[in-house]
């Protein structure tokens, strides 16, 4: 019982906030705060000032939570120590196209070194990855960059130059991103990390977008270029293999234009070795520029 008072003070002082704490912990408010006040009652000392609508620690109070936190951080690193010697599986999580063209070879260089590793492969979009791996569901997430919670680490891991492919043989070679203006383009769905992107750039050069097409399949949108129905944005490790195959032309953009890939897992679970191994294994990995 009394772990779980000095749990909720140390959750209370280190959110700053009642409302907060208790969604963590999953508790009510009133729980919370009786919880709080049975550790202060325990050590016959008040640590925290409340007042209306706010409150504050005591000196008391300060004091606990720093030795609250070394308490915590200890268990966190007890927990570590532990689900590392129970891990013979990574859940990893990825957007499909990171998936399909760089996760394999990267997979079977993880597999090489640990043959008894079991690997599961989920894929959907970064924000999609991104929750699942703060629920505990994937040990790490290989996407495209957006905001992340406080309590995820990130590595960036590369910044892909995009591409425009189109079988329009009246586009020159290079061209700068306004030469699109009206041009009909076939953006990933709705939700995806690469469309949001590149409408923000449209957005912010005052380029007005033709989106053309809305679809969730990479291998498509590739397909429907080659067929002549809009052109589409692509990192080189996508299209290399089509471009070789002339199935359509690859357009240099001379703006900035890329992506960040990033491997994101919770802190709590960054020095988990098999989660230090597959980033060691990723940052080995040459990204096609």
């Amino acid at each position: 019982m009394y772990f779980n008072h000095l749990k909720a003070f140390y959750y209370v002082a280190d959110c700053r906030s009642f409302t907060q704490a208790a969604q963590k912990l999953h508790l009510s408010q009133p729980t919370l705060s009786l919880q709080v006040q049975s550790l202060e009652k325990q050590y016959g000392i008040p640590l925290i000032k409340r007042y209306k609508k706010a409150f504050e620690l005591t000196e008391e109070g300060e004091l606990v939570f720093s030795y609250a936190q070394s308490i915590f951080a200890l268990l966190h690193d007890l927990e570590n120590s532990i689900e590392d010697l129970n891990t013979r599986s990574l859940k990893i999580g990825s957007t499909p196209t990171l998936a399909h063209y760089i996760l394999p070879g990267i997979i079977r260089s993880l597999k090489e070194s640990n043959p008894k590793l079991k690997v599961q492969l989920y894929t959907g979009l970064s924000r999609e990855v991104l929750q699942m791996v703060v629920n505990f569901e994937y040990h790490v997430g290989l996407i495209s960059r957006i905001e992340y919670p406080g309590n995820v680490v990130k590595r960036p891991i590369a910044e892909p130059k995009l591409y425009f492919i189109a079988n329009d043989p009246t586009l020159p070679d290079q061209l700068h991103l306004e030469q699109l203006g009206g041009y009909p383009i076939i953006l990933p769905e709705a939700g995806s990390a690469t469309r949001d992107y590149l409408v923000g750039e449209f957005r912010r050069r005052d380029i007005p977008m033709n989106i053309c097409i809305d679809c969730e399949n990479a291998q498509a949108i590739k397909r429907m270029v080659h067929l002549g129905m809009g052109g589409a944005f692509f990192p080189l490790y996508a299209i290399a293999e089509d471009i070789q195959e002339k199935k359509y032309r690859r357009i240099e953009i001379l703006d900035d234009l890329h992506i960040t890939v990033d491997l994101i897992c919770l802190k709590d679970r960054k020095n988990i070795r098999m989660v230090k191994s597959f980033l060691s294994a990723l940052q080995s990995y040459s990204f096609p520029k």
